[in-house]
């Protein structure tokens, strides 16, 4: 066997065959008799050659049968994240049965982008990315196909997401009508700051509240350090607290910008002894699996993450098609369940 590494040319050689039959052995399978394809991937076998490079090939071919995904978050913590993950199943569901794979890249931590001008893909979807965060530019930059999740909204790219604020409304109101006076914010800034979503479902809140009569000077709104359960207990015991500077208006209610938090909130006022939802009625935003099988289970705001991504998927899939693509607006729907209550 030789020394050197094995190419299509020597596999021909080697087989008594051309470069196009070993070529067709990979690539084209049905040009060939069952009988020369085994001898041909025998002779491979034996030499040590491991195929035709995918990148050359997806070069040669056009198209690599892949999308790229730019997350804002750093793997583990997407991964930790209900709300990604659902959303990222639907992604990945309906891309796969046009048969295209996903590649996950995330923004933070590599200033250079070189994961995102390398990616060897066919489309990107941005998800909940800042306009002015150096990877957009990168991926304008490829001219490829893009769909955005949520943000950033780009001249003339499609876009599937949600009206942030006017879900957390719903939210808002179903408190008011219960009777709640006194509310708590918790969310989260996210990387860099980054987490526009979360910024307007806080506005759209406290917008509701505002014209019930309720300022933003008395809805106190704590920024948690993560999207994260223990992050939003942290923070919920400080707003419960009997001491310290929300002990004076105590919140009977709180909202939650992402359920996540939601369960922080329920497990932080279990801890400090406080009854939900008699004492404390808590809302939460998304509608994870966790939510329903909480205790108490949770009231929250459900935005349809599954079919998000199977909508990001379509879209996509049309992009690369060179179809025109037509995206549906994405409603949303406040479910009510044992979290909240009228105040005592």
């Amino acid at each position: 066997m030789t020394t050197d590494r094995p190419t299509l040319r020597t596999v021909a050689r080697a087989a008594g065959v051309s470069v196009m039959t070993v070529s067709n052995a990979y690539n084209r399978p049905d040009q060939l008799s069952e009988g020369t394809r085994d001898k041909v991937l025998r002779v491979a076998s034996e030499l040590g050659y491991p195929g035709p490079n995918p990148a050359g090939r997806s070069l040669r071919r056009g198209q690599a049968g892949t999308v790229g995904v730019l997350l804002t978050e750093q793997l583990p913590y997407a991964f930790g994240d209900p709300g990604t993950v659902t959303f990222l199943h639907g992604l990945a569901a309906g891309l796969a049965e046009a048969g295209q794979a996903l590649l996950l890249l995330p923004t933070e931590g590599n200033a250079e982008h070189l994961h995102v001008r390398n990616a060897l893909v066919d489309a990107f979807v941005l998800a909940s990315l800042r306009p002015d965060d150096p990877a957009v530019a990168d991926v304008l930059g490829r001219r490829l196909p893009i769909v955005t999740w949520g943000f950033p909204r780009l001249p003339g790219v499609p876009r599937v997401g949600i009206d942030n604020a006017r879900a957390a409304a719903k939210a808002a109101r179903h408190l008011l009508e219960l009777g709640h006076t006194r509310f708590g914010i918790v969310t989260f800034a996210g990387p860099r700051g980054a987490n526009l979503s979360m910024r307007q479902r806080v506005a759209g809140f406290t917008k509701a509240l505002r014209e019930a009569g309720i300022g933003p000077d008395q809805v106190p709104v704590v920024d948690a350090e993560r999207n994260a359960r223990a992050a939003g207990a942290w923070v919920a015991s400080d707003l419960l607290a009997d001491s310290g500077p929300f002990a004076r208006r105590r919140p009977t209610a709180i909202f939650a910008v992402t359920d996540q938090l939601a369960l922080g909130v329920l497990d932080g006022a279990a801890s400090s002894g406080v009854d939900v939802p008699g004492e404390l009625s808590v809302v939460g935003f998304d509608n994870v699996a966790a939510a329903a099988s909480a205790t108490p289970p949770l009231t929250t705001v459900s935005q349809e993450l599954f079919e998000q991504g199977r909508l990001t998927a379509n879209a996509v899939l049309d992009q690369v098609a060179g179809r025109r693509s037509r995206v549906p607006s994405v409603s949303t729907k406040l479910i009510v369940r044992a979290s909240t209550a009228r105040p005592r």
